[in-house]
């Protein structure tokens, strides 16, 4: 079975989704509450330590997470196409800005500015 995966993986390339973290070990289960692999930038204050040998393309997808757990209908192909592989995801709104809380707002301008 391993084979075959690693043959097709090899033929195919692999999914999109294990782009989303280079460096970052995957987090063992994913919170219920909140969606997505990075579900901490919806629930606590960042720290710098949860962002360190993240790649350039780790905190994209980390900072969109949050928009896309409130629904928000990308603009850009590559944050469209890997949002629309996750099952949590529906695009439903064009602003969310509203619907952000003040926690995710900081997130946000903290996950920008190591970006």
């Amino acid at each position: 079975m391993n084979k075959i995966i690693l043959i097709m993986m090899l033929a195919f390339g692999t999914p999109n989704f294990v782009n989303a973290q280079k460096h970052a070990p995957l987090p063992q289960t994913q919170s219920r509450n909140v969606p997505g692999i990075y579900p901490e930038g919806s629930k606590r204050q960042l720290r710098v330590s949860d962002i360190e040998g993240l790649t350039s393309w780790d905190l994209k997808v980390m900072r969109n997470e949050i928009y896309a757990r409130h629904n928000y209908i990308f603009k850009t192909d590559d944050m469209k196409n890997y949002f629309n592989q996750q099952n949590w995801y529906t695009p439903r709104y064009n602003n969310i800005e509203s619907m952000l809380t003040a926690l995710e707002k900081k997130n946000i301008k903290f996950i920008q500015s190591y970006e």
